[in-house]
């Protein structure tokens, strides 16, 4: 038998601490800049995004170096054409890829995004095939040693963008050596975890940017049969999904 909790008189007076007021709103937007604190601003800023954006659009029109990039990329997550031209700009300056970031106890195959990882995805929300050049320049120089965020950020931007024009240069990227073949489908096969990551995002973008000679459909077909069953389970969504 269960007993209710006791609660103080004042605790039934709580009121909801969402929506936020506009005027805080507009003090984390300007907070952005200063990168302290940031959960929590961008956490008011991403979770009222309407009320936002022409706060977030005025500091990035009048911000410069890399407060200017900081608002572009809360404008790019939130879709936000405004920051395109900042963020093309942010990511054909900068000519190598940037150190890993390891995760914790899962340092092993999965990485934080570094800072050209989240420029790019800012640059996919906004789902403007003028981003694709930059994209795609990133794309030409990954290969097996380049570490897993860096692919996972130029396919997830891809995919967003969904655009054919991508298709071909991330076909001629899975066929780099040791991009392909890492569905687990039999007992006796080595288990690897950044491998089938790897190649399991970037054939869901080829197929979704319609596919090159079917060879994205063929590697996702593949995952269905693979024994790591959350592996299977998206594959088989993916091919399955037909009206993204």
């Amino acid at each position: 038998m269960y007993r209710k909790a006791n609660l103080d008189a004042e605790v039934l007076e709580h009121e909801d601490s969402l929506p936020v007021p506009p005027g805080r709103i507009a003090t984390a937007v300007q907070r952005l800049k200063t990168g302290e604190n940031m959960s929590l601003e961008a956490a008011i800023v991403l979770l009222h995004q309407d009320v936002a954006l022409p706060s977030l659009r005025d500091a990035h029109a009048s911000a410069v170096g890399e407060q200017r990039i900081t608002y572009a990329r809360f404008l790019g997550v939130c879709g936000d054409p405004a920051a395109l031209s900042t963020l093309i700009a942010a990511i054909e300056d900068t000519d190598q890829w940037d150190a890993k970031i390891p995760l914790g106890a899962m340092a092993e195959y999965s990485q934080l995004p570094t800072r050209l990882d989240s420029l790019l995805l800012a640059i996919g929300f906004i789902r403007d095939s003028r981003a694709l050049p930059a994209i795609l320049r990133k794309a030409e120089r990954l290969d097996a040693s380049v570490c897993l965020s860096h692919h996972r950020a130029v396919a997830l931007a891809l995919d967003q963008i969904d655009d054919p024009a991508a298709a071909g240069p991330l076909a001629e990227l899975l066929r780099k050596p040791r991009m392909m073949g890492h569905a687990k489908t039999s007992l006796d096969k080595p288990s690897s975890r950044i491998e089938p990551l790897r190649e399991i995002v970037l054939a869901r973008a080829l197929f979704r940017c319609s596919d090159h000679q079917g060879l994205g459909k063929r590697i996702l077909t593949e995952y269905t049969q693979d024994i790591r069953g959350h592996f299977a389970r998206h594959a088989t969504v993916v091919l399955g999904d037909n009206d993204r």
